[in-house]
């Protein structure tokens, strides 16, 4: 089991980097939206948050005012505790966007969408860090490439 302790000071990238290379030896039956990207290993947690969904800017726009109904269908796993209120994005093909999203809802609908990216690089590592973040009253920003509302920016 990995203790989360052990990786201060490490990123995000880092850590979702060192998940996409553990050797999975005995593996449990993955959930529909994991099979082509997951598997825990024999006896652990199904991670019901890990799916093989890339949290590209397109879809994480997609999130923006869905019900809980449509989060798990989107993401096509149930989510944290089965709750669609946290998931992962795994994978490893280039360009594929690995990280997570956290989701707000209020009234039955999401009002409130954050993530964390990183692309998945032809050589094996992952790409610089991107946040995503939409709020129902303060609108979007982004740090993908051709955001003029950058979430990052220096003031």
């Amino acid at each position: 089991m990995i203790r989360l302790k052990h990786f201060t000071g490490f990123t995000m990238a880092t850590f979702v980097g060192a998940a996409l290379v553990m050797p999975h030896l005995a593996s449990a039956t993955p959930l529909p939206g994991q099979t082509a990207c997951w598997q825990s290993n024999e006896g652990e947690d199904p991670r019901p948050e890990v799916s093989c969904q890339s949290l590209s800017p397109d879809f994480l726009r997609k999130l923006e005012h869905a019900t809980p109904t449509q989060v798990s269908k989107l993401f096509a796993v149930p989510g944290k505790d089965g709750k669609p209120t946290y998931f992962e994005g795994v994978g490893k093909v280039p360009g594929f966007r690995n990280g997570y999203v956290d989701l707000v809802y209020g009234k039955g609908h999401v009002t409130s969408v954050s993530a964390v990216t990183t692309e998945f690089q032809s050589n094996g590592m992952a790409g610089p860090e991107m946040d995503f973040r939409w709020d129902s009253v303060k609108g979007e920003c982004s740090d993908f490439p051709g955001s003029t509302h950058r979430c990052n920016a220096v003031e």
